[in-house]
């Protein structure tokens, strides 16, 4: 449905219609809330990550469908990343990376991105609030929509 207002004739008011505009938004919102969840995993992946050499601390990225890329500095391969916009993956390109999450038979696993993960599930609801707040709080309270007169309350 496209923007539009009806005014009702007895009372004055008038009601606007922005779903789409709201659409936006909250598409916006779940795309940039799924990057930052992911900045948020790979921060405490990097924080529980195992370091001998510091070549997998340095391999942990974020890649999400949005083109956002959150890339390590020393050149290493990159993770794959995703074709939906709403998606976005945390991990490693480094070989033996999944040797160190799951462990072999010779040695004993540390794993570092699985406990990330279930952290930044406890807060990902205020990631999203937060974010909420940024794309709607203008949209919700617009600064000089109303002004106050001596008679009372204009548009």
């Amino acid at each position: 449905m496209a923007r539009g207002s009806l005014r009702d004739k007895q009372s004055g008011v008038q009601v606007v219609w922005n779903g789409d505009e709201v659409k936006a938004r909250a598409i916006k919102l779940a795309q940039k809330s799924s990057f930052e969840i992911g900045l948020d995993v790979e921060g405490t992946a990097k924080r529980l990550c195992p370091v001998d050499t510091g070549r997998l601390l340095g391999s942990i990225m974020v890649k999400s469908g949005l083109g956002m890329v959150d890339a390590p500095e020393n050149g290493e391969k990159q993770i794959q990343a995703p074709t939906d916009a709403f998606e976005t993956f945390v991990g490693s390109s480094v070989d033996y990376a999944a040797y160190m999450e799951y462990g072999t038979i010779k040695t004993s696993a540390q794993p570092y991105l699985r406990p990330a993960l279930d952290l930044a599930k406890g807060r990902a609801p205020q990631i999203v609030q937060i974010g909420a707040k940024k794309e709607f709080g203008d949209y919700l309270h617009p600064k000089d929509q109303w002004k106050q007169s001596p008679e009372g309350f204009t548009e």
